[in-house]
């Protein structure tokens, strides 16, 4: 065993956690790894032609900046003797991000190199790469995975990898296009959602012919094939969710997928599974009655409507009460209680509260919402597509589909600056080069949303790292003012970058026009009273910052009014993975599971003491096992209200909780306004990390 892996690991030798062997193995690893197995350059010219000529680097890149700004930015990035903080920060970003030679012996960049690289494939000019690299090196933000690894890179991966897909209409064409595009999107590292609701439920008609179909679990089944197949050339497994309403007929076979009793040919191995609640079912729970499940098809053929159009909570009653329409009756608590048990053995389905995400829609003039991604967090409008035969081409209909576009506040250092609005602004500007620069051509629904919504989605990690060293309690209501203030002014900044965009370019999403935007309803909150700290603890840590008041909105929504926005949505926390180490920050705005992890890669067991892990600080630590859920979801309610789009929000239970436990849990959710639920970790119970989506 390395020499470094041996000193990490003695973190958690004795009866007491003990980090000095962290920093011990974090010198080690440089002194005996890196160092020494990474390629000497005598100047970065010979550099940049070195990575050039082996196809490693960008040449077009090199053409836009003189040698001298190039040299500027990396000379800032080194200026900054930037060191990390962890053993496993390093570990993660020499294992993942930083490019090798072709037989992965050596290495040819430092971190250095890597974020002078992304500020300068990420920005227009020299000052914009300048200033770019000052906030990544300092980790004031990061950005998603893909965009920090392949920025500047030649021939790589793309700078996203999430997708939205509603082309899953009830047709063959339509069928074998989306696992065609599904195909596309994970060989190139895609982590795909795809909306199935709209699928024949089994045993509906088919050309006349009565109870033929196969339902969704026949699709769901290509699905988890294809996702199998088409897997990055072996070095990532490929990784999709398929969402499906509750109020649908097959929505018992499908759960039923992945529960551990199920048999082994019908279940999904690969694929996740979301669920889709409209209000009207929880009522029904609520009340103790039976609700009942549609068939698509036959509501299709009394309607002419397809199942995704349905306002479920509205229209159910008349629906129901219509006997033409192809119906079963069950018990909605039965129903929730099955969604429990699942979830308990295997951590699925995620929940996605179709009357909270639509209720908050910024744009319903442009669609609702009907789903959401991989990690839970994306919530937009997607329109169905429509595709034809062969020959046929012309008759197609192109919806719109999404791409997500992501980012993530480090909160302690955005904190630090003192300057949220810098901070915030250049992450805005970055995704939208980001937006800018990504053409999906492979999936023209995917393209057109991107060329024409330029949806982005900016977060946050490290919350409990903050609140522990801050002293605070995470879910106390002094850690929920904190987060009422910071993301209401995270929200502020975001907007007005956003404004400033349209501004400045002349580029207006379409749809804004109509929208809650143009209208100032959906900045309602900020015009009614100040998101300032009162108490005395929260208010100490905004000291020096700049927080945006009532009279501040109201000019930025006359703003907004006049010039309108370049994204029809700029929020999402996603579940930061690796990248939270590399950024020395807890994950996202979850608690921690443990104030030491232990993780396993490569047979090697690394350890990960939390930031500021101390005698001072370990009681702030509590971990998400031990603490009440009802504190997470009031952590997350809190941050949602200035959200736009979602949060992924896990629940962490003892394997002694029961059914009714979780149940408790959905129906407290839905109630303080949480749009999506991810996974529900039970203790001990391993879930693998959604890879596609970490920031």
């Amino acid at each position: 065993m390395e020499r470094w892996i041996e000193l990490n690991n003695k973190v958690l030798a004795g009866s007491v956690v003990d980090t000095r062997y962290d920093t011990e193995a974090l010198q080690a690893f440089f002194q005996e790894k890196v160092n020494p197995n990474t390629v000497f350059f005598h100047n970065l010219a010979e550099k940049v032609r070195y990575m050039v000529e082996h196809g490693l680097w960008d040449a077009e890149l090199f053409t836009r900046y003189s040698p001298q700004e190039v040299q500027q930015v990396f000379e800032k990035a080194y200026g900054y003797k930037f060191r990390f903080k962890a053993f496993m920060g390093a570990f993660k970003f020499y294992s993942e991000y930083a490019t090798m030679t072709p037989d992965r012996s050596r290495w040819l960049e430092r971190y250095e190199d890597r974020m002078a690289l992304t500020a300068l494939a990420r920005s227009e000019t020299v000052e914009g790469a300048l200033d770019l690299v000052h906030h990544l090196v300092n980790q004031t933000f990061t950005p998603a995975t893909p965009t920090l690894m392949n920025s500047g890179k030649a021939n790589t991966g793309r700078l996203v990898s999430c997708f939205l897909l509603q082309d899953c209409t009830d047709n063959l064409d339509s069928i074998t296009k989306t696992l065609s595009f599904v195909a596309e999107l994970s060989k190139g590292g895609g982590g795909i959602g795809v909306e199935v609701s709209n699928l024949r439920a089994r045993g509906e008609s088919l050309r006349g012919i009565q109870n033929v179909t196969k339902g969704v679990m026949g699709v769901a089944k290509m699905l988890d094939n294809m996702l199998r197949y088409a897997d990055q050339a072996g070095q990532r497994p490929g990784a999709g969710a398929i969402y499906l309403s509750v109020m649908h007929a097959d929505f018992g076979d499908t759960l039923n997928a992945k529960k551990i009793a199920t048999d082994e040919d019908a279940r999904l191995k690969t694929l996740s599974v979301g669920a889709t609640i409209p209000d009207v079912f929880l009522d029904k729970v609520r009340a103790g009655e039976d609700i009942f499940q549609f068939y698509p098809h036959s509501l299709w053929q009394e309607t002419g409507r397809e199942f995704t159009d349905i306002d479920w909570t509205r229209e159910y009653q008349t629906l129901a009460d219509n006997p033409n329409i192809r119906k079963k009756r069950v018990s909605a608590r039965r129903v929730l209680e099955d969604i429990a048990v699942t979830q308990g053995e295997s951590g699925y389905p995620y929940l996605l509260f179709e009357g909270n995400a639509n209720r908050a829609n910024p744009i319903p003039n442009i669609g609702s919402i009907k789903m959401s991604n991989l990690c839970s967090e994306i919530l937009q409008p997607t329109l169905p597509s429509y595709f034809h035969p062969y020959g046929q081409e012309s008759k197609d209909r192109v919806g719109l589909d999404v791409s997500c576009n992501l980012a993530s506040l480090v909160i302690e250092r955005a904190m630090e600056s003192r300057d949220l609005g810098s901070v915030v602004g250049t992450a805005i500007r970055m995704l939208d080069n980001v937006a800018r620069s990504t053409s999906i051509h492979e999936v023209p629904a995917v393209r057109r949303a991107n060329d024409e919504m330029r949806s982005i989605g900016l977060g946050a990690m490290g919350l409990h790292s903050f609140l522990a060293k801050s002293e605070l309690i995470y879910g106390s209501p002094e850690a929920l003012e904190f987060c009422d203030v910071f993301f209401a002014a995270m929200h502020y900044h975001a907007r007005k970058a956003s404004m400033e965009i349209a501004r400045d370019t002349g580029f207006v999403f379409r749809g804004f026009e109509g929208s809650r935007y143009q209208s100032g309803e959906h900045f309602a909150q900020y015009l009614e009273r100040d998101f300032r700290p009162v108490t005395p603890e929260v208010a100490a840590l905004f000291v020096g910052q700049t927080l945006p008041t009532r009279q501040d909105w109201e000019q930025l929504v006359a703003d907004i009014k006049q010039h309108g926005l370049a994204h029809s949505f700029v929020m999402a926390v996603a579940p930061t993975g690796s990248i939270s180490y590399v950024s020395h920050a807890s994950a996202s705005v979850m608690p921690v599971t443990e104030k030491v992890e232990t993780r396993t890669s490569n047979k090697a067991r690394t350890i990960y003491p939390m930031p500021h892990l101390s005698a001072d600080t370990e009681w702030y630590y509590e971990e998400a096992y031990d603490m009440d859920q009802r504190r997470v979801i009031d952590t997350v309610a809190t941050i949602q209200k200035h959200v736009d789009q979602g949060i992924s929000c896990t629940l962490f239970v003892p394997s002694s909780a029961t059914t009714r436990d979780l149940q408790r849990y959905y129906l407290y959710a839905f109630s303080r306004g949480v749009k999506t639920l991810y996974y529900t970790r039970l203790r001990k119970m391993s879930i693998e990390e959604c890879l596609t989506c970490a920031v």
